[in-house]
């Protein structure tokens, strides 16, 4: 992660996924609670992810488009790039 961000922070990457996921479920005029039921995760799951603290897998990014009838490239649009990755060899 770089410097200039603290790691309680989310990038700008999941906060754009998080604004797309509140977009899409806002149009719906659905609460989190009822989009965590209709794609069968937990409500805080969604909250988490609208905030920017989770990194959903995409099976759940799927599970939460069939649940809105969005494509999946809906919530994944206009996402800029990803943070860097930590070197796993680093160390070595």
């Amino acid at each position: 992660m770089p410097d200039d961000q603290p790691d309680d922070q989310p990038s700008d990457f999941t906060r754009k996924l998080a604004d797309n996921l509140r977009a899409a479920r806002e149009a719906k005029n659905w609460s989190q609670e009822r989009l965590a039921r209709k794609a069968l995760v937990h409500w805080t799951y969604v909250s988490q992810i609208e905030r920017g603290l989770r990194n959903p897998t995409l099976l759940i990014l799927a599970r939460l488009a069939k649940a809105l009838e969005v494509p999946l490239a809906s919530l994944i649009q206009d996402l800029p790039d990803p943070p860097p990755a930590k070197d796993p060899y680093a160390d070595e």
